[in-house]
């Protein structure tokens, strides 16, 4: 696997060549036992080893033990290095700090000192037993050296420090991440969740609580018992335990309406939680809790809160838009039912009063007029029917865009997957069989969903050149099948845990999941590495109403 070389890598290697460069140029010109092309000879020997060290440096970086050993090969060279080019007086002697630095930027703190302390001890005792036999003490020697000494442990404890605040901001920014990655997720759901997919909204919260905050067990609580309104859910309890829970947190309803700021709660037998009471003007009162393991730290809670504040904000949002929704789809069919019946007063049923009137009136009379007169008065109310029967075709004509030939929803994720196609380059084959005007709304509305959601991913993470979707509607049972050409994942890692991947779209899968749950069907996918993805859905049509 090719890694990419991030800007502390290329500083790193930079200043090897520069050091070195600077080194061997003093190396050259100074006075030694060496001649000079002896010197030029050793300093492209030095070039060349710098090359492979690099090199090896770049590839195996991941890799603890080859790096270990690499570093202290390079670390034992340069002190060979000191026999032939002046002993302690040697200009090489300050390379050392090049592999110092590969060795604190990438390996453990132990590990670094270690090897600083051994080179050292090494350069000491060498240039001692070697080079100045009996002319000085050890403690001369280091003093003589205590500046070379000195910038290497400030240079080491420099490093080391860089290093944890790299880790601390690596660390930050992969959560940073993930939680973004979640929160669109999360958005998605909000932003094409319907009013009767609404009453799934407790497991959703509850389920992303626990993947944003990395803890086992959390809680989605509606203090409200009307049947419209979604679901209280948990995240880590058994069934059992979650009527005990939910139970245990009706104790507090009132002490939960009155915190505006999150808030921790000990709950005997339950342990500790952070709490936060979802803000809203509706008639809900929601709380969000996430129990919390006996080590959290501070800062940990800290961001904690964070993440529940986020939650708290959006399930409000969604909250309200819940009731936003529930009262225009009411004021819709209150409308649309005036409107019809205003339609059918002012045209169908004066046609039909009518009718109804002169067929009286010919009734009382018929036998004592001319025939020519009541064939006349059949034919003035046959045309009246007739007028009638046009209206009310009317009326079914623009309630209907089977009829109208308006939009459908079949023609709507057709111009959906040609966009697709078109923007990405992709072929999708849409292949239907069945009546799709007599779908459910509720049905087609999910439907849409889980077709853009997979060919979304296949082409986000999957890669894929090709999609097929086959759709078959019968009036029992409604199959889907979606099946591309990506790069495929294993379904296995996603399973394990409810870890995200990134290369199947984890939380994409999650999602359509929840809305083939939701219409009381099932969801089936299958992937592997190098093969491709295939999804499949089977929704019974009656089992939702």
């Amino acid at each position: 696997m090719k890694l990419k070389k991030s800007a502390e890598d290329k500083m790193i290697f930079l200043y090897r060549y520069v050091s070195l460069s600077l080194t061997s140029l003093v190396f050259l010109f100074e006075t030694s036992r060496l001649m000079v092309w002896q010197k030029l000879l050793l300093i492209v020997f030095l070039f060349l080893s710098v090359t492979a060290f690099t090199w090896i440096y770049r590839k195996y970086r991941l890799h603890d033990m080859v790096l270990k050993c690499s570093i202290a090969l390079e670390t034992a060279g340069i002190i060979l290095l000191l026999f032939p080019t002046g002993g302690i007086n040697s200009p090489f002697k300050w390379y050392v700090i090049t592999p110092m630095l590969v060795a604190c930027a990438h390996l453990s703190m132990r590990y670094s000192w270690t090897l600083l302390l051994s080179y050292i001890g090494l350069v000491l005792t060498f240039c001692y037993i070697f080079f100045t036999p009996g002319q000085y003490f050890l403690w001369d020697l280091i003093l003589q050296n205590i500046n070379l000494f000195l910038v290497l442990i400030v240079t080491t404890m420099a490093m080391q420090v860089i290093r944890v605040m790299k880790d601390e901001l690596k660390v930050a920014k992969d959560q940073a991440n993930e939680t973004m990655d979640h929160i669109k997720s999360i958005y998605h759901i909000m932003e094409t969740t319907s009013h009767n997919e609404a009453l799934n909204l407790g497991q959703v919260i509850s389920d992303y609580t626990v993947k944003l905050t990395k803890q086992s067990r959390a809680f989605f609580w509606l203090d409200s018992q009307e049947e419209d309104a979604p679901a209280s859910s948990q995240t880590g309890w058994t069934v059992e335990e979650e009527e005990q829970l939910f139970e245990e947190l009706g104790n507090y309803r009132e002490e939960f309406r009155e915190e505006r700021e999150p808030f921790f709660r000990h709950l005997p037998e339950w342990g500790d939680f952070l709490m936060i009471t979802v803000p809203m003007t509706t008639r809900f009162v929601a709380t969000i809790g996430l129990k919390l393991g006996p080590d959290q730290s501070l800062t940990g809670r800290r961001w904690l809160v964070q993440q529940l504040i986020f939650l708290a904000e959006l399930s409000a949002v969604f909250l309200e838009r819940y009731e936003l929704e529930r009262i225009e789809n009411q004021l819709i069919v209150t409308n649309e039912q005036n409107r019809i019946a205003n339609e059918m007063h002012d045209n169908v049923s004066q046609s039909l009063f009518g009718i109804v009137y002169a067929t009286h009136s010919l009734r009382q009379t018929w036998c004592h007029q001319p025939k020519e007169q009541v064939e006349e008065q059949i034919d003035l109310i046959q045309q009246s029917a007739n007028q009638a029967v046009r209206e009310l075709k009317g009326a079914i004509h623009s309630l209907s865009s089977k009829k109208s030939g308006g939009s459908t929803w079949l023609g709507s994720v057709k111009s959906h997957l040609h966009t697709l196609s078109k923007l990405n380059h992709v072929q999708i084959d849409f292949d239907i069989h069945g009546d799709h005007y007599s779908l459910p709304y509720l049905y087609q509305k999910a439907l849409f969903r889980i077709i853009s959601e997979a060919a979304g991913n296949a082409i986000r993470h999957g890669l894929a050149k090709r999609i097929d979707v086959k759709l078959k509607l019968t009036p029992q049972v409604i199959r889907l099948s979606i099946h591309d050409d990506g790069v495929g994942f294993e379904t296995a890692r996603m399973v394990a845990g409810g870890e995200a991947v990134s290369a199947g779209g984890g939380l994409g899968m999650m999602n359509m999941e929840y809305l083939a749950q939701s219409m009381g069907g099932e969801f089936d996918i299958s992937s592997r590495i190098g093969e491709g993805t295939q999804i499949r859905l089977s929704i019974p049509v009656n089992a939702y109403e």
